[in-house]
């Protein structure tokens, strides 16, 4: 079976860890990118099954980024695209709403529901 390929892009370093850890123990592929422009980079030469995005990063956020590829018609490259952030309201979890992208609270994610989570995206 091939493994699902999945680009988690956080720009805090032990939720990072964190988050590969538990999705390399599940058999996906994993890789990582800890500032928007290195994001921007990857998600652009495509081919990833569930791109997991922050909204706040150095250098380019999760939000303009994705205005970017669209911008660029390149938004297709990646199959599924969700916003992985603390942020619950506000003026970013309304442009993601209006932009039409999926979100999920880190607030209230355990290990097992982000795995379940990301099974469930797959």
């Amino acid at each position: 079976m091939d493994s699902k390929r999945i680009l988690l892009v956080e720009d805090d370093l032990l939720l990072q860890k964190l988050y590969s850890d538990l999705l390399t123990s599940e058999h996906y592929y994993v890789e990582t990118a800890t500032d928007g422009m290195i994001a921007y980079q990857k998600m652009k030469e495509g081919g990833w099954d569930l791109v997991l995005l922050d909204i706040i990063l150095p250098k380019l956020g999760g939000i303009e980024i994705v205005k970017k590829l669209k911008d660029e018609k390149a938004e297709k490259l990646n199959k599924n695209v969700v916003f992985l952030t603390n942020l619950e309201q506000g003026k970013e979890i309304d442009e993601i709403k209006k932009l039409d992208f999926r979100f999920l609270s880190k607030s209230n994610l355990t290990p097992n529901k982000f795995v379940d989570m990301v099974k469930s995206l797959l």
